[in-house]
């Protein structure tokens, strides 16, 4: 139980890595860099970063590469699908578990990481350099409800310290 009071402690007290654009939510990663969608009742972490021209790629949040490890397929929307907001991105198989992972804004799909259709764990590995998608938005004022990483990282830290989630296998 000491063990346990211990970690929470730890877990809670915020890390700011020096001079990297990262900070740790209860011992998992948040890249400055990202906008993020949170929904803890769902299980929902997701990550999602400006490219350029309209462009976006879409991944898991550490958190969540730590709750679906090992992950055995992704099975993603094809190039040129057109989606909306919380519509079906792609499938992923975690265990005994098939889950959606939803689009967390509207858009086309321009690019599939066929790397980590090929090897899903590498999601699990490395969250933030694995993304899974591209999307040209297609309602850019949706970006507006997402959540910078400071925004999430407390509701991000408790749900790690309740959930028990263990990030050690994550590697970013």
């Amino acid at each position: 139980m000491r063990r346990r009071e211990f970690l929470k402690t730890l877990m809670l007290t915020p890390l700011f890595l020096a001079g990297a654009t990262e900070m740790k939510a209860g011992g998992c990663s948040l890249r400055e860099d990202r906008l993020y969608r949170v929904e803890t009742h769902r299980g929902l972490f997701q990550w999602v970063k400006e490219e350029g021209q309209g462009i976006y790629s879409v991944g898991m949040m550490a958190v969540l590469a730590a709750l679906t490890y090992p992950l055995y397929s992704i099975k993603v929307k094809p190039v040129g699908t057109k989606l909306n907001f919380d519509d079906n991105l792609a499938v992923i198989e975690a265990g005994k578990r098939i889950a959606a992972f939803p689009t967390p804004i509207s858009g086309e799909v321009v690019e599939v990481n066929e790397e980590v259709v090929r090897d899903p764990e590498r999601v699990n590995r490395r969250p933030y350099t694995s993304w899974i998608a591209k999307l040209r938005a297609t309602r850019p004022e949706e970006i507006g409800n997402l959540k910078r990483a400071e925004e999430v990282r407390e509701v991000v830290e408790r749900f790690v310290v309740e959930e028990d989630v263990d990030c050690s296998i994550v590697k970013e």
